[in-house]
């Protein structure tokens, strides 16, 4: 997002990576009054249709509707809303912050919808695609799937031995009457059991479900005081209140939370009640309060009584003044089980998978990245011409999955006329991994094919991705991965290459891009997107953004593609400064490869806080150079002259011919022209030229206006006296600049000249040799001596 401004001159082509192929300086700005504009980008192709598609998923609408997605023309130079039929329980989608186009279809997701079942908030989404009239096609989903109707009965075991204190045994209870208020509006039953030397059950199922007023039965209960038999307490919670007769629901699903002060008095081990809540399907929690389970073996009883993983079953606190802390991490798990449909289970499933946090248009049909799905695991809806969706994730009893945000990212893979995927999920074990899914011939299935790991803790390896076919033969050769987060001694952010074999497989990810050094929380790799070739040599270039540089005023980085993957040095810095617009966050998004002009030139889509610019690409140049010479050689009669008088003699013409051609392709026509400066120079180097222009001066400059043609110019070579060297040839030595000139209806945009252009050639005009008629001269050299007057010593 950085450019460094440059005046057009002699020397243009000679700094090209600061300045080459995007057009800064008439840019397109479109701006709303609204900071979340620019969000998301995405460009529309279509003729008549073709628009730059803009979201702005944080505006607020009508009551609990947020997100809005625009569509701007270079026509009107405005952007106008986009009317979407949102259905009445779309709450608060933050529509647009995801958008994807492909073949003048237009996918805007909103993955933030707010479910209320219950007492209980999931997090869903909706996806609507459109047209290029901007007429919904398809709604994605139809509906939300309706509030999961389970029921629960959970079992509170509180510690009433005699070392718990008066006032935190009121604290305990305080924390039990919360966490039943937190449920009281869903289908879920209480019962409250005391134990120390003996088991109290205080309330039951039956009695909850009558009271008017159970938290107020809870409030009233009285402390034993006794030793703490914990195991006999659990066993008769298994069998005395975990059935019917307690009014113990054969389809709920079976919570046991107990919570202690201590260790068990007995002297029996856990293993056999254990194993019998196991079978019941009990799901136990277990809650240690105090400097009693400071040490090793008094953990270990907490997690002997609860169940597995736990991570997710034990609790300890430091007293029980703190129990409230755990609250709310107490009712998510809860709150887990009740969204699920296993009683053995302790996930969520799909109540939280944010359909549509990333979105993509493939040739199967929608891809919806459901980062929550299955604690968050994640994955990806693919939803095809058969209107059923297939959910494409790693099996969801992979607890490595978990919290690994699957879907965050997604990009489709073309190979031989097959669609892969690749799925990014920057959260996994905290450091990131991209997986490729692929598609099983014979079954039908979804299967991992492939993966690459990031390096770096934090660093959201993943969370960006983007596939490139480099030689536009429909076949993606590389993926780029991006992990923004990433930070060394001098960079922040970076992007991994990631090349395909013919197979399909990952050969390496050993490439890596990065930006300017000094932009330690830059935040490079921050988003992605092809070009297209707009640099002319026929290979696929990338836009990569870092919006948080410069002091958040961000910048983008244009790389060039090469024959197998991407060059490491950026050839273009655009810096959001250089812009008079103020811009902050410049390369949030980006999106690229469409003309939107007409010119047929790709165009770069750039959003940033509250505006999104268009950035042109330019028609790049190629110059070709051909010099001859007439005669071909210096004839003997014209240097033949002894000493130093003048001789003004004629020895050949140069005829010099400049060819300019387009390295990219365009809809411009002939009607681009140039100014081209150039020098021709004879014998470069030399202290004493041997010839000259006109018999004045070793060198000579033009300039020419040249459009896309070939121009070519004669210059007489003058020997201005006699020479001695006639053993070397003149040397004509031609350097040269090209600067482009404003294109007519095009809005100032000027062409340049390619970056591995030669901008130095030279030809050499040799000295007739006298060798006669076969024109070979054979040295012949010979050499006679002889030593007189030496005299031999001893």
């Amino acid at each position: 997002m950085h450019f460094w401004a440059l005046p057009l001159s002699l020397w243009t082509a000679l700094v090209p990576c600061h300045g080459f192929s995007v057009d800064v300086e008439q840019p397109v700005t479109f701006q709303e009054p609204t900071d979340s504009f620019g969000q998301s980008v995405a460009l529309l192709g279509g003729g008549a249709g073709a628009g730059l598609i803009v979201s702005a998923p944080l505006q607020r609408g009508a009551v609990n509707e947020t997100g809005k997605i625009y569509k701007c023309t270079l026509g009107s130079g405005k952007c106008l809303g986009i009317s979407i039929q949102r259905p009445t329980d779309a709450v608060n989608m933050s529509l647009g912050l995801s958008l994807a186009t492909r073949n003048s279809q237009i996918l805007a997701c909103g993955p933030t919808v707010h479910q209320a079942c219950g007492n209980n908030m999931y997090m869903k989404g909706y996806c609507f695609l459109l047209d290029q009239n901007l007429k919904e096609l398809q709604r994605i989903p139809e509906t939300l799937p309706e509030c999961t109707k389970r029921t629960t009965d959970i079992v509170f075991l509180i510690d009433g031995s005699g070392s718990v204190s008066y006032r935190d045994f009121q604290r305990m209870k305080t924390f039990v009457s919360q966490i039943m208020t937190r449920f009281e509006h869903s289908d879920t039953l209480f019962s409250l059991v005391q134990f120390s030397t003996d088991v109290e059950i205080h309330f039951d199922f039956n009695e909850f479900r009558s009271s008017s007023k159970p938290t107020q039965q809870v409030m009233e209960v009285l402390q034993q005081r006794g030793w703490t038999n914990t195991i006999t307490a659990i066993k008769e919670v298994l069998r005395e209140l975990f059935v019917p007769g307690r009014g113990s629901r054969p389809e709920a699903a079976k919570v046991l939370i107990v919570v202690t002060d201590g260790k068990k008095t007995e002297e029996t081990s856990y293993s056999s009640v254990i194993s019998e809540a196991q079978k019941a399907g009990i799901i136990r929690y277990a809650i240690g309060v105090g400097n009693a389970f400071s040490t090793q073996d008094a953990m270990q009883e907490l997690k002997d009584i609860a169940s597995d993983p736990d991570s997710d079953h034990v609790f300890r606190v430091n007293d029980f003044s703190a129990l409230q802390g755990i609250q709310d991490k107490l009712h998510e798990k809860i709150f887990a089980i009740e969204g699920t449909q296993s009683q053995n289970s302790s996930s969520f499933q799909l109540e939280m998978s944010q359909e549509g946090f990333s979105a993509l248009l493939s040739p199967d049909g929608s891809v919806l990245g459901a980062v929550g799905a299955y604690d968050w695991s994640g994955g990806i809806f693919l939803y095809g011409t058969s209107g059923e969706p297939t959910f494409i994730n790693m099996s969801h009893t992979n607890r490595d999955m978990n919290d690994a945000y699957l879907g965050y990212s997604a990009e489709v893979v073309q190979l031989n006329k097959q669609h892969s995927y690749v799925v990014g999920a920057p959260r996994h074990n905290h450091i990131g991994k991209a997986i490729l899914f692929r598609q099983d011939a014979r079954s039908r299935e979804w299967r991992v094919k492939d993966e690459a790991v990031g390096t770096q803790v934090g660093s959201y390896f993943g969370a960006t991705l983007c596939t490139v076919d480099l030689n536009k033969d429909t076949n993606t050769d590389l993926f780029l991965i991006g992990a923004p987060m990433y930070h060394d001694a001098g960079h922040g952010g970076r992007v991994y290459v990631c090349p395909l074999t013919s197979l399909g497989e990952l050969s390496s990810c050993n490439t890596v891009l990065q930006g300017q050094t000094g932009h330690l929380f830059g935040r490079f790799g921050a988003s992605m997107a092809q070009l297209g070739d707009i640099s002319g040599d026929g290979r696929t270039d990338v836009v990569i953004g870092a919006p948080l540089e410069n002091d958040n005023q961000g910048a983008v980085y244009v790389f060039q593609g090469t024959r197998r993957s991407i060059n490491t040095q950026y050839s273009q810095r655009i810096e959001g400064s250089e812009f008079p617009s103020r811009l902050r966050f410049f390369g949030q998004a980006v999106s690229g490869g469409t003309d939107l002009m007409g010119d047929g030139l790709a165009d770069v889509a750039v959003g940033a806080l509250g505006q999104v610019l268009l950035l042109r690409s330019r028609p790049v140049l190629r110059v070709g150079i051909s010099i001859s010479f007439i005669p071909p050689v210096i004839p003997i009669a014209v240097f033949n002259c002894q000493g130093q008088e003048q001789q003004n003699q004629k020895a050949s013409s140069a005829r010099v011919c400049f060819t300019v051609t387009k390295g990219t392709k365009d809809a411009l026509g002939d009607g681009i022209r140039s100014t081209l400066r150039y020098t021709l120079t004879l014998d470069p180097g030399r202290p004493k030229p041997r010839a000259a222009f006109n018999s004045i001066s070793p060198s000579e400059s033009k300039e020419i206006q040249i459009g896309i043609e070939t121009k070519c110019e004669t210059f007489q070579i003058i020997l201005p006296t006699c020479i001695e060297d006639t053993l070397n040839p003149l040397v004509l030595r031609v350097n040269y600049t090209l600067t482009g000139l404003p294109i007519a209806n095009t809005r100032n945009l000027r062409p340049i000249l390619s970056q591995d252009s030669a901008l130095q050639t030279s030809d050499v005009l040799p000295f007739e040799k006298n060798c006669g008629t076969d024109g070979k001269c054979d040295d012949v050299l010979q050499l006679s001596f002889n030593f007189s007057g030496l005299t031999g010593r001893s």
